[in-house]
Order: structure tokens, then C-alpha cells, then sequence
């Protein structure tokens, strides 16, 4: 899940996830190996047990992956209850756009702002990621 910070570039790309592998594809590997192993030459035990720790080093990998990925989340959420009330500018289509946050709403776990301006304007829908400068 990707999670958009307050102030994140315009047009940047999130990080692409790492091109390694997954636990799934490892136990497959893993499995395989083990079914055509030769039964005359078997893999000796100090290359199992580092396969294992290998293993346990991709669970633990993978809980703090997820751990991070929900504490992202709740920053998320944190971050954009700190605007409900604050005055705030993003960029729209025909220059800035300063208005106060009157509400928040959220999206498949993502929050979206919905701006109210001085001229009584209603902007609804915009990622924390759209605001450029906080005001007071």
C-alpha cells in the first residue's frame, strides 16, 4: 500500500519494491530443492541450517515489512487529522489554492481533504500529498 506523505514531490514515483525474493517463491525453491535433491548426496547440514536462517530472516523481514507499512499508515492518518482546522495552500489547475481543511474523509484506508476557501469553494478530495504550505 502506498501512503503519501504531506508535501511529497508532485509526479514522484513511489519506491519500486525490491526485485528479490518473495516467501512464497522461497519456499517453493526451497521444497524443490529438497524434492530433487540426490538421495546419494543430500545437502550436508551446516548448508540446511543456513538455508533455515535464511528462511527465519525472510519471516522477520517480511512481519517488519508489514509492521512498517501500518505505522505508515497510522502517520498517515495523524498527519492529515493535524490539518482538520489548519489554513492551507496546494497547487490547482490555475495557480495556488489556499483554503482551510473542513474535513477528512478516507478512502480504502487513505485520507482525503476537502478543502473549503475564503471565497466559500468547496475542494473535495485531495491527498495530503497536495499540500504545499501550512498555515495557521
Amino acid at each position: 500500500m502506498s501512503i503519501d506523505a504531506v508535501g511529497r514531490v508532485a509526479g514522484e514515483q513511489p519506491l519500486n519494491e525490491q526485485s528479490t525474493v518473495n516467501l512464497d517463491e522461497f519456499m517453493r525453491i526451497f521444497i524443490t530443492q529438497l524434492n530433487y535433491q540426490d538421495p546419494l548426496d543430500p545437502v550436508d547440514n551446516r548448508e540446511f541450517l543456513t538455508q533455515l536462517a535464511e528462511f527465519s530472516n525472510l519471516e522477520i523481514a517480511k512481519s517488519s515489512q508489514d509492521n512498517i507499512s501500518d505505522l505508515l499508515e497510522v502517520s498517515a492518518v495523524s498527519q492529515s487529522l493535524g490539518l482538520l482546522g489548519k489554513t492551507v495552500e496546494v497547487n490547482g489547475s490555475s495557480g495556488a489554492i489556499i483554503g482551510s481543511v473542513s474535513s477528512i474523509r478516507f478512502s480504502d484506508g487513505l485520507p482525503l481533504l476537502t478543502l473549503t476557501t475564503s471565497a466559500n469553494e468547496v475542494i473535495a478530495d485531495l491527498s495530503p500529498a497536495e499540500v504545499r504550505i501550512i498555515r495557521e
